[in-house]
């Protein structure tokens, strides 16, 4: 069931819902009422000051706007996704306890510290953390931030919480749990989630504090919430807590706002092509189709919930490089392209030279163009066919990802796993000009919807908000666990997955209220049941089970076309 616009409607006024997605280059602003668009703009990202683009964007799609009528504000961003990615960051302390016969060296972005101690399959304690073994970490000086990870922590995370004690008073100032940051069984994906949110937490707070800031400023007192990688959101007082949540929320961004602009009815790949990147999504009867597993950072997996997505460093403002064999297009950002100052030629400079796009002056892209030699346009048709040939690469790798993934569904038994395309969708600034070259290149049809420009902006300003939890309940143990809360309940009579699935709407509930969240539907997202069996005797049963507050979009909306 779809959330109604009207739940975020005070009394006595119209809902009033603000968009700002802070992209590598540009940074968008959309204010929605009654589902249109009633102001929307477009600013360069300052990396070194974001405050200064937030507040420029503010200020203009406040004008002649009433800050006080604005219900909620949703932030999406790459600031997390780039710093990662260009590996910005500086390596934090990972602290892993995989208990006897387990070596996760490689898997993990760190050589780990391997702490004493282990919790069996079943989420039993057999040894616990013998400290006298680790005088020199205790002896040592810990700073920032670190993480911690037990292997079978969403059954018993006690370990967790005592190597999370004694880190804080070697001097680790914020210490993120494995179990804490999800409830997945892969220990590997856990533990990836945790050394993440541990290595972005400082960039994540600093760019919260701008938020908060900015919006004060200008007097908005509204909810403010991050967008998630699946696409729903999350306040941003809890997004601290779990801050690998806001990796890909740019590319979520991006699928959200297509889905409220022109949710595609047939087989799409979508594409968001801003100055650096090109984001890339699969459609399948109108909805995005989601990663069978979490997503990857820098190569490793992750617990992080996610759409299936690629980001390729191919965007409007991408440097060409003239080789023996031809053109390479990016990764590199070059800046502006000539047409509009800039002082080397981008791929926009050649979609405007071959006539795929139209802005600024054509002469300067000409001429730009011309410094590689031979007659403009041919060559910029040769930098294009170098561009598309890329993203269709790109495309058909995920296209093979898709079809290899794991068959889960007697649906997907029957039918099988291929995905199909039949028209491409593209949204950004950069679409018009690249996505009607890459339609010629693959032989389908192309849709730039109403919008377009500001399309990340208005995915953000419409998610949903959500949140998610596993239940783990072993009938022989007696006991259920709720690894996001910390919570270890004895199990009532007659347990079943009807009970557990109560117990853990129950749960989600409760946060959703004590979050000021909207009332919405929840859903069942995994589920396993197995019997246990000692001496050729059924002894008890093992239920694990995932749930979450369904995310998606409030509401359609009714996009405007405005040059920037």
């Amino acid at each position: 069931m779809e959330l109604e616009h009207d739940d975020y409607v005070r009394k006595g006024g119209k809902a009033m819902l603000l968009g700002i997605d802070v992209g590598g280059t540009f940074t968008d602003a959309v204010l929605l009422e009654d589902a249109k668009v009633v102001a929307q703009a477009k600013v360069p990202t300052i990396h070194e000051d974001v405050l200064l683009c937030l507040l420029g964007a503010l200020d203009a799609v406040l004008v002649r706007q009433e800050p006080a009528r604005i219900e909620r504000v949703v932030i999406s961003s790459t600031i997390v996704t780039n710093a990662l990615t260009e590996q910005k960051l500086d390596p934090v302390f990972l602290a892993v306890i995989t208990g006897p016969g387990m070596n996760i060296k490689g898997h993990v972005p760190v050589t780990p510290y391997y702490l004493s101690g282990c919790v069996d399959h079943r989420g039993k304690i057999t040894a616990r953390i013998d400290w006298t073994k680790h005088r020199d970490l205790l002896n040592a000086k810990g700073r920032g931030n670190c993480a911690v990870s037990c292997k079978f922590s969403v059954r018993e995370p006690q370990l967790e919480f005592m190597a999370e004690h004694e880190l804080k008073k070697c001097g680790y100032k914020k210490v993120f749990l494995g179990s804490s940051l999800s409830g997945e069984l892969n220990f590997i994906r856990r533990t990836n989630s945790a050394y993440f949110a541990a290595q972005v937490y400082d960039l994540f707070a600093r760019f919260s504090h701008s938020i908060k800031y900015a919006l004060r400023q200008r007097g908005i007192t509204a909810p403010v919430h991050i967008l998630k990688a699946d696409g729903g959101t999350l306040p941003l007082d809890v997004a601290l807590e779990q801050p690998v949540e806001a990796v890909f929320t740019g590319p979520a961004a991006s699928v959200l706002g297509i889905e409220a602009l022109v949710a595609p009815h047939v087989n799409s790949i979508s594409l968001d092509v801003g100055g650096t990147t090109t984001d890339i999504a699969f459609w399948e009867k109108g909805l995005p189709l989601m990663a069978k597993r979490g997503a990857v950072i820098n190569g490793y997996p992750t617990a992080v919930r996610s759409f299936h997505m690629r980001s390729i460093g191919i965007g409007g403002d991408s440097r060409i490089h003239k080789t023996a064999t031809g053109y390479q297009v990016g990764p590199e950002r070059e800046g502006p392209a000539a047409a509009v100052g800039g002082w080397r030629p981008t791929l926009s400079d050649a979609l405007i030279a071959a006539g795929y796009a139209k802005f600024g002056d054509p002469g300067l892209s000409l001429g730009a163009i011309a410094t590689f030699g031979g007659d403009p346009r041919v060559e910029a048709r040769k930098i294009i066919a170098a561009a598309t040939g890329t993203i269709k690469a790109a495309i058909e790798e995920m296209l093979a990802e898709w079809a290899k993934q794991p068959v889960y569904t007697v649906d997907d038994v029957i039918k099988g796993t291929e995905f199909v395309p039949e028209q491409l969708i593209g949204v950004g600034g950069g679409a018009p000009g690249l996505i009607k070259a890459l339609g010629e290149e693959m032989a389908l049809p192309v849709d730039i919807p109403m919008g377009a420009m500001v399309a990340n902006a208005v995915g953000a300003a419409v998610a949903r908000p959500t949140l998610s939890a596993g239940l783990r309940a072993d009938t022989t143990d007696g006991f259920y666990i709720i690894p996001e809360s910390g919570r270890r309940e004895r199990l009532p009579r007659g347990f079943n997955k009807k009970m557990a699935e109560e117990i853990l709407g129950a749960w989600l509930e409760e946060q959703t209220a004590a979050w000021h969240l909207p009332n919405q539907t929840t859903e069942l997202i995994s589920y396993e049941h197995f019997h246990t069996v000692h001496g050729y005797y059924d002894t008890g049963d093992i239920y694990s089970l995932r749930m979450q507050l369904a995310p998606g979009i409030l509401h359609k909306v009714q996009g405007r076309e405005v040059d920037f």
